[in-house]
């Protein structure tokens, strides 16, 4: 299943368009220049059913630019995923010759230096040893993908138990601006001033611009992600990947030649 950039609501995607600059105004009186612009999904809570992938074009443009799988091996339950053009790649680490993603909390800088490899291992059980997904709720996995020649920087907020085989993507934010970094859940549901975490900074800035920017809509989205704990939503199911164990078992190299031949994307 392929899912673009979307949103629960217009109205709801409207009101966070102006998360960055309202927290702007609060603070300062006035409104400047930002660096850049983080762009929200809204929820979406999509549950990637075993033996399954999902593909997100997270610009919304019409190139993939992450995959997340959710396999199931004679060893046991498998979850991981591919950046898929260069030189994008996933916020992680290497460990005894494998590439993790880092599991990571709110309000943590995704940049230049945070990234690792391209093809990550998420959770393995006792296989990949080093995995930080095995039971991780809301967790946000950093990346970075490119448009053009040019790196954007994301955040994708996950549930995973490597034990029972769930996978459950519930949002996702990116930097449309190349090269700027982005805070894990920055931008997210009730992150008014885009910091990556919802406390009680935020509630300042609803207060300070409640009926200009802000109305008791976006209080309520506060209040469901305060700490970043937002509630979950029906999911959606992801649908199976033609030959994906085959082509995960062929291991780094498989991936590496599949990248090769998909080329660097093109921008829009």
């Amino acid at each position: 299943m392929s899912v673009e950039h979307a949103s629960s609501s217009a109205a709801a995607l409207s009101r966070r368009a102006g998360y960055a600059l309202a927290a702007t105004v609060a603070a300062t009186g006035s409104a400047t220049d930002a660096d850049g612009a983080v762009v929200y999904s809204g929820i979406q809570n999509i549950s990637i059913s075993q033996f399954n992938y999902q593909t997100l074009k997270i610009d919304g443009d019409n190139n993939v630019d992450i995959v997340l799988k959710n396999y199931v091996f004679t060893q046991g339950n498998y979850q991981g995923g591919t950046v898929s053009f260069a030189p994008g790649a996933v916020a992680g680490f290497a460990a005894n010759g494998l590439n993790y993603a880092s599991a990571l909390n709110a309000g943590v800088t995704i940049d230049q230096s945070s990234l690792g490899g391209f093809a990550f291992s998420m959770a393995y059980g006792a296989k990949n040893p080093s995995a930080q997904f095995n039971n991780a709720v809301n967790k946000y996995l950093g990346f970075a993908f490119p448009i053009g020649s040019e790196l954007h920087y994301s955040w994708i907020r996950v549930s995973v138990n490597q034990a029972a085989g769930t996978f459950v993507i519930h949002d996702w934010a990116w930097e449309n601006q190349a090269d700027v970094p982005i805070m894990t859940g920055a931008g997210g549901l009730g992150d008014f001033n885009v910091d990556g975490v919802v406390n009680g900074a935020d509630f300042l800035v609803w207060q300070r611009s409640f009926g200009d920017t802000y109305d008791a809509a976006d209080l309520e989205d506060w209040k469901s992600a305060f700490g970043n704990g937002v509630a979950a939503a029906t999911t959606v199911a992801a649908v199976p990947e033609p030959g994906a164990l085959g082509l995960l078992a062929a291991g780094a190299g498989g991936l590496e030649i599949l990248r090769r031949r998909h080329g660097r994307r093109k921008s829009s």
